[in-house]
């Protein structure tokens, strides 16, 4: 039997990375920084110098730290190479907003296989998803979110 995977990181993160600054991306780090994130957001993203106003790093390998917890809002290919870079440093979970795993369809032979490649690539990292929206600590202010989500409705 497997050992329950710890997930304090993923759950009250002092480091966010959030892969893909598109609107997903963009919005899960306008929405921590709008509840008062009081850790690190950082933003990465291959062509785009800023954020939302932050920095934006052009890999997980230029990180200055390993993320606690990270949004990875691209596609379901670069996501498995995303996964296995963070599971690689060590990074505390990450969220799978990509869809087109398994969760397609039992029949579809690629999505099964891709889930099988996902999986593989985590590792020992807690991985929320494929085809998850994130979760959110109001707590924290930390909104690994890609929509508003007011903590009164």
């Amino acid at each position: 039997m497997n050992a329950p995977r710890d997930l304090s990181r993923l759950l009250r993160p002092k480091t966010i990375a959030v892969i893909g600054g598109g609107f997903f991306g963009s919005n899960v780090v306008r929405q921590s920084l709008k509840m008062g994130f009081a850790g690190t957001i950082w933003p990465v993203h291959p062509t785009k110098d800023l954020v939302e106003g932050l920095p934006a790093y052009r890999s997980i390998a230029d990180l200055p730290g390993v993320p606690d917890a990270t949004f990875i809002g691209v596609n379901r290919h670069l996501t498995i190479d995303m996964v296995r870079e963070l599971s690689a440093r060590g990074a505390g979970g990450a969220i799978c907003f990509a869809s087109g795993f398994l969760e397609a369809g039992a029949d579809d032979a690629d999505g099964a296989r891709l889930q099988a490649d996902l999986i593989a690539a985590a590792g020992d990292m807690p991985v929320i998803g494929p085809n998850c929206y994130g979760l959110i600590n109001y707590a924290d202010g930390a909104l690994l979110w890609p929509d508003y989500a007011p903590p009164n409705g």
